[in-house]
This record gives C-alpha cells, sequence and structure tokens, in this order.
C-alpha cells in the first residue's frame, strides 16, 4: 500500500474549494490511489510529464506524483478543468 502525503498548502486549497460533503467524496477518491496510483490515474504528458491525474467529479482534476521507491502518493494540486490549459 502506498502512503498518500497531502501538503499543508494543498489541504488549505482543499479546504477552500469543497465543503464537507464533497471533501468526504474526495477522500474517498484519493483512498483508491493507496492501493494502485497508477491503475487509478494516468500520467501527463509533455512538460508535465511525472506528474499523475485522475478526475473527480468529472470537472475536478487531482494531480499527484508517484515514488515507487517509497511507496509514497504526493498531492500537489486539485484543479477545476477549466484552469488547466492544453
Amino acid at each position: 500500500m502506498y502512503e498518500i502525503i497531502i501538503p499543508e498548502p494543498v489541504e488549505k486549497e482543499l479546504t477552500k474549494r469543497f465543503d464537507s460533503h464533497m471533501l468526504k467524496k474526495l477522500h474517498k477518491r484519493i483512498k483508491k490511489l493507496e492501493i494502485a496510483p497508477d491503475v487509478h490515474g494516468k500520467p501527463l504528458r509533455g512538460p508535465l510529464a511525472g506528474i499523475w491525474e485522475v478526475y473527480f467529479e468529472r470537472r475536478w482534476r487531482v494531480l499527484y506524483t508517484i515514488d515507487y521507491k517509497r511507496k509514497v502518493v504526493t498531492l500537489r494540486a486539485v484543479k477545476h478543468k477549466d484552469e488547466m490549459t492544453r
């Protein structure tokens, strides 16, 4: 199993953006990353290579990195799909 790390700035951003109901749903989605972070998410390409994403509620993207040696998943950001440019 992987350890999930949510840095303090990301935690603050989550509490600003979501109410308690949405935070519970997000927690369930993140919980899946403990078992297989590379199965439940998809890797980004180009300048964002090394960062993975998983969708949440169809409009939010949870961005994270995976450290396979230490078995750690670190959340980097939660962005609305409109905030992500292609």
